[in-house]
């Protein structure tokens, strides 16, 4: 989910027939710092830190007026802000990057429209998620349409829509990245359990949550797990569902995501019979603001 922010111009010349070697262009060192800095603290989830590094590299980028930059610096601090749970701050980010690219005569790159839609999706406004991700399925791009597709099929799960779940679940067939995979199998999980067939619906949940985990994708994991939970449940084996939401749960509190975890550490109180099941699920209760 990372970007070059920063393009080197290459500089050609010539003087009295001699030939010159291509020089490049200065590079804005602040802008470079802060910019490598941020994905260090990305790629070490310390997602509020990096909010703070892309930031100021999107004002270095501003401060030079390079579009480019600003598109893909943009881009970059939007990831970072719904990794570190401010949706509405990557949704005022992506709609300022998209406003500036169309303003300038540039056309807003299939990523930059799915960290919105994914930021749409988180505060609840649906229907426009659901919208723009199918533009981002048609704009070319292979990997952004399959986090789209995959996007579209969390809200058409969450609307009751089976056709549409499946629809998404379908043009994830050929996908071979493996996050992208474990978006595939969490649909496929989702359709089996409208399909009451709790079996597959666990054992796919489970293979995503453990892909998802491999990958740092901690909070696909935790809502992987939380598919599983449910699963387990609707099978009627209570203390497995009961531990399967205390891990989702704990992992989003862990992730500072309390409005995800507790209904998960709540259901799994709701279902235990186990002491030590429900002095864990307390705990992380009482550790959430």
């Amino acid at each position: 989910m990372k970007r070059v922010a920063c393009t080197l111009l290459i500089l050609l010349g010539a003087c009295g027939g001699d030939e010159t070697q291509p020089a490049k262009a200065p590079e804005d060192q602040a802008l470079v710092r802060h910019e490598q800095a941020g994905m260090i603290a990305y790629d070490l989830d310390r997602p509020d830190e990096a909010v703070a590094q892309f930031e100021a590299a999107l004002t270095q980028a501003q401060a030079r007026d390079d579009l480019k930059a600003i598109a893909d610096l943009s881009f970059n601090l939007a990831v970072a802000q719904l990794r570190a749970n401010r949706p509405a701050d990557a949704l005022k980010t992506t709609q300022q990057a998209r406003a500036e690219l169309i303003r300038r005569g540039s056309q807003p790159f299939p990523s930059l429209l799915l960290a919105e839609a994914t930021a749409l999706y988180r505060l609840d406004q649906r229907g426009q998620a659901d919208a723009l991700a199918a533009e981002v399925e048609g704009a070319g791009d292979a990997d952004a349409a399959a986090g789209a597709s995959f996007l579209r099929g969390l809200i058409a799960d969450e609307s009751g829509d089976e056709a549409a779940l499946r629809a998404a679940a379908g043009r994830l067939a050929g996908v071979s990245a493996p996050l992208r995979v474990a978006d595939r199998q969490e649909l496929q999980a989702r359709l089996a359990l409208r399909q009451d067939d709790f079996v597959t619906a666990q054992a796919a949940a489970m293979h995503a949550a453990t892909v998802r985990q491999e990958g740092l994708d901690y909070r696909g994991m935790a809502r992987a797990l939380a598919v599983a939970a449910a699963a387990a449940e609707q099978a009627g084996e209570r203390e497995l569902a009961a531990d399967l939401y205390l891990r989702a749960g704990r992992s989003a509190a862990a992730q500072s995501d309390a409005a995800t975890a507790r209904p998960w550490l709540e259901r799994a109180l709701g279902l235990t019979q186990d002491d030590a099941t429900e002095d864990a699920a307390e705990a992380a209760l009482a550790g959430l603001p």
